[in-house]
């Protein structure tokens, strides 16, 4: 109270005078702002486009990367191979001589055993063989 004066006037009738602001109002508005902020939370943290599910699909694609990165290296050598047994007969000879135990006319084979009765140290786990023209 200043100079007699209180600060909540009051009508003819014994209410308080109408302020220019609503309090009612303004509980509205920020319930409002905060149910607007927590619908946008819960799609920022666990709706669609997450970052729980960013971070799952870039992990998706970096195992996908690593896994074409593989495939492609694994392809440039099949193509390589493939090149070679197109391209000449020494590539398809050789292949020819290791898996099938390929000998020309006229060369001599011969094939090494090792001895039994001596413990094998470093021993192959297949018999060597040595060719040579005779």
């Amino acid at each position: 109270m200043r100079d007699g004066v209180s600060r909540t006037e009051k009508t003819a009738a014994g209410q308080p005078a109408a302020t220019r602001y609503n309090r009612n109002m303004y509980r509205v508005a920020v319930i409002a702002l905060l149910v607007i902020f927590a619908g946008l939370q819960y799609r920022l943290w666990i709706g669609d486009g997450s970052l729980a599910q960013v971070h799952h699909l870039q992990s998706m694609r970096d195992k996908i990367a690593k896994t074409n990165k593989q495939d492609r290296a694994r392809n440039d050598a099949v193509q390589t191979q493939i090149n070679d047994l197109k391209s000449g007969i020494g590539a398809t000879e050789g292949r020819a001589r290791a898996e099938m135990g390929m000998v020309k006319p006229g060369e001599t084979f011969f094939l090494t055993v090792p001895d039994e009765t001596k413990p094998a140290h470093n021993a192959p786990s297949a018999p060597s063989a040595t060719s040579g023209a005779g």
